[in-house]
């Protein structure tokens, strides 16, 4: 199944969202939201429809249409000293090759990366190698919806339990049998 993220900022309103799902829903795919109003962002995961899909998304909305998954996660350092280091190794020149973007946010940046190109583990070892500079830590909030083959990688990595897959997660076998709507 194919998916991709589109994010709306500032955060969208009740008719950009229906005017999105409307669009989408001609393709049978379908779409989760999560709205962060402290960082003025909308995301929303697409799963379905292909590349037809996303086009017919660019179209209908004012929304940034990435081709593909997107995760994006906001770091709040508890020393604000620490956030213009951190902007440049995750977001500068030398940045990990999935990072599509680094922007500042109140208090923190919001990073959007490509998790089949770089692990969550590498992009989280560079925030805490500047971090450990300033004898500082973070606090981290998810800003996307993730396909569930995200979720159990990320599991999976962090546990070191390469047996969490996808055709594992009870959520996903129901709703592959029908079972969920």
């Amino acid at each position: 199944m194919s998916a991709f993220t589109l994010r709306f900022q500032p955060v969208s309103d009740d008719a950009q969202c229906n005017a999105t799902e409307a669009a989408i829903r001609e393709f049978g795919a379908r779409i989760s939201w999560q709205h962060t109003a402290a960082c003025e962002r909308t995301y929303g995961l697409v799963e379905g429809g292909g590349a037809a899909c996303a086009s017919a998304a660019r179209k209908a909305t004012r929304a940034l249409v990435f081709d593909r998954p997107v995760i994006a996660l906001a770091v709040y350092p508890s020393l604000p000293e620490a956030l213009p280091a951190l902007l440049h190794a995750v977001g500068g020149p030398g940045r990990p090759t999935g990072v599509f973007s680094c922007d500042p946010c109140a208090g923190g940046l919001i990073v959007e990366w490509d998790l089949d190109v770089t692990p969550l583990e590498t992009v989280m070892n560079v925030l805490d190698v500047e971090l450990e500079r300033f004898h500082a830590r973070r606090v981290n909030a998810l800003l996307t919806p993730l396909p569930v083959a995200w979720w159990t990688r990320i599991a999976a990595d962090g546990l070191r339990a390469p047996e969490i897959t996808p055709d594992r997660v009870l959520e996903e076998q129901l709703e592959v049998q029908h079972v969920l709507g």
